[in-house]
Protein backbone atom coordinates (compact mmCIF):
# COMPACT_ATOMS: atom_id res chain seq x y z
CA UNK A 1 0.00 0.00 0.00
CA UNK A 2 1.62 3.33 -0.65
CA UNK A 3 0.35 5.38 1.65
CA UNK A 4 -2.13 6.97 -0.02
CA UNK A 5 -5.74 7.94 1.85
CA UNK A 6 -8.52 9.81 1.56
CA UNK A 7 -8.68 12.82 3.86
CA UNK A 8 -11.02 15.20 1.82
CA UNK A 9 -14.26 15.06 0.65
CA UNK A 10 -16.70 18.14 -0.63
CA UNK A 11 -19.97 18.47 -2.29
CA UNK A 12 -20.92 21.00 -4.39
CA UNK A 13 -24.52 21.70 -3.19
CA UNK A 14 -27.52 23.72 -5.04
CA UNK A 15 -28.85 24.74 -1.88
CA UNK A 16 -26.66 24.69 1.33
CA UNK A 17 -29.38 25.12 3.96
CA UNK A 18 -32.10 22.24 2.66
CA UNK A 19 -28.60 20.32 1.81
CA UNK A 20 -27.26 21.56 5.41
CA UNK A 21 -30.74 20.00 6.95
CA UNK A 22 -30.32 16.63 5.07
CA UNK A 23 -27.34 15.75 6.24
CA UNK A 24 -27.19 17.47 9.83
CA UNK A 25 -31.30 17.25 10.57
CA UNK A 26 -32.17 13.78 9.46
CA UNK A 27 -28.79 11.76 9.39
CA UNK A 28 -27.39 13.52 12.26
CA UNK A 29 -23.75 14.11 10.26
CA UNK A 30 -22.34 16.90 12.74
CA UNK A 31 -21.92 19.39 10.24
CA UNK A 32 -21.38 23.00 11.67
CA UNK A 33 -21.80 26.35 8.90
CA UNK A 34 -18.47 28.45 8.88
CA UNK A 35 -17.39 31.01 6.38
CA UNK A 36 -13.38 31.40 5.77
CA UNK A 37 -11.46 32.89 3.27
CA UNK A 38 -14.15 34.48 1.32
CA UNK A 39 -12.10 37.66 0.63
CA UNK A 40 -9.67 35.20 -1.64
CA UNK A 41 -12.09 34.60 -3.76
CA UNK A 42 -11.19 31.40 -4.88
CA UNK A 43 -13.84 29.68 -7.07
CA UNK A 44 -12.80 26.16 -5.52
CA UNK A 45 -12.62 26.46 -1.50
CA UNK A 46 -13.46 29.01 0.92
CA UNK A 47 -16.61 30.99 1.67
CA UNK A 48 -19.76 30.14 3.14
CA UNK A 49 -20.06 26.08 3.99
CA UNK A 50 -20.53 23.34 6.24
CA UNK A 51 -18.21 21.09 7.26
CA UNK A 52 -16.83 18.16 9.42
CA UNK A 53 -13.30 16.68 10.50
CA UNK A 54 -13.18 13.09 11.67
CA UNK A 55 -10.56 12.76 14.03
CA UNK A 56 -10.57 9.02 15.35
CA UNK A 57 -8.14 6.39 14.06
CA UNK A 58 -7.49 8.24 10.83
CA UNK A 59 -8.08 11.90 9.77
CA UNK A 60 -11.26 13.06 7.06
CA UNK A 61 -12.71 16.22 6.28
CA UNK A 62 -16.19 16.36 4.75
CA UNK A 63 -17.47 19.54 3.98
CA UNK A 64 -20.74 21.27 1.82
CA UNK A 65 -19.95 24.25 -0.99
CA UNK A 66 -22.76 26.18 -2.63
CA UNK A 67 -22.09 25.50 -6.01
CA UNK A 68 -20.06 28.55 -7.83
CA UNK A 69 -20.35 27.99 -11.83
CA UNK A 70 -18.01 27.58 -13.65
CA UNK A 71 -15.04 26.33 -11.43
CA UNK A 72 -17.71 24.44 -8.48
CA UNK A 73 -20.54 23.34 -10.01
CA UNK A 74 -23.02 21.08 -8.49
CA UNK A 75 -21.87 17.55 -7.28
CA UNK A 76 -24.03 14.87 -8.76
CA UNK A 77 -24.15 11.00 -8.49
CA UNK A 78 -21.75 10.83 -6.21
CA UNK A 79 -21.67 7.90 -3.57
CA UNK A 80 -21.05 8.99 -0.01
CA UNK A 81 -21.46 6.67 3.02
CA UNK A 82 -21.98 7.15 6.89
CA UNK A 83 -21.83 4.67 9.56
CA UNK A 84 -24.32 5.73 12.07
CA UNK A 85 -25.48 3.92 15.81
CA UNK A 86 -29.33 3.96 14.92
CA UNK A 87 -29.70 2.94 11.38
CA UNK A 88 -33.59 2.03 11.76
CA UNK A 89 -34.48 5.54 13.27
CA UNK A 90 -32.55 7.47 10.41
CA UNK A 91 -34.52 5.07 7.78
CA UNK A 92 -37.84 5.81 9.71
CA UNK A 93 -36.83 9.51 9.73
CA UNK A 94 -35.62 9.98 6.05
CA UNK A 95 -38.62 8.19 5.19
CA UNK A 96 -41.42 10.38 7.09
CA UNK A 97 -39.91 13.45 5.02
CA UNK A 98 -40.52 11.64 1.46
CA UNK A 99 -36.76 10.82 0.86
CA UNK A 100 -36.01 8.65 -2.08
CA UNK A 101 -34.78 5.61 -1.14
CA UNK A 102 -32.67 3.98 -3.18
CA UNK A 103 -31.72 0.43 -1.78
CA UNK A 104 -34.32 0.06 1.48
CA UNK A 105 -32.29 -1.63 4.55
CA UNK A 106 -30.54 -4.92 4.00
CA UNK A 107 -28.45 -6.92 5.66
CA UNK A 108 -25.04 -6.37 3.99
CA UNK A 109 -21.63 -8.29 4.44
CA UNK A 110 -20.72 -5.05 6.35
CA UNK A 111 -24.03 -4.35 8.58
CA UNK A 112 -27.58 -3.44 7.54
CA UNK A 113 -27.07 -0.89 4.99
CA UNK A 114 -29.75 1.35 3.23
CA UNK A 115 -29.26 3.96 0.29
CA UNK A 116 -31.30 7.27 -0.28
CA UNK A 117 -30.51 10.16 -2.76
CA UNK A 118 -29.98 13.99 -1.07
CA UNK A 119 -31.16 16.68 -2.30
CA UNK A 120 -29.22 17.39 -5.41
CA UNK A 121 -28.91 13.09 -6.34
CA UNK A 122 -26.29 11.95 -4.77
CA UNK A 123 -26.32 8.33 -3.30
CA UNK A 124 -26.09 8.70 0.56
CA UNK A 125 -25.92 5.01 2.21
CA UNK A 126 -26.10 4.72 5.93
CA UNK A 127 -24.96 1.55 7.93
CA UNK A 128 -25.47 0.38 11.34
CA UNK A 129 -21.97 0.67 13.37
Amino acid sequence: MSGHRLTFLALNVSDLAQSLRFYRDLIGVSLHRGDHDADLNDPWYGGDHAAVSWTDTAFIHFALYPCREPNRPVSTAAQVGFHVDDVEAIDQRLRSEDVIVVQPLRNEPWGRTARYLDPDGNIVSITQR
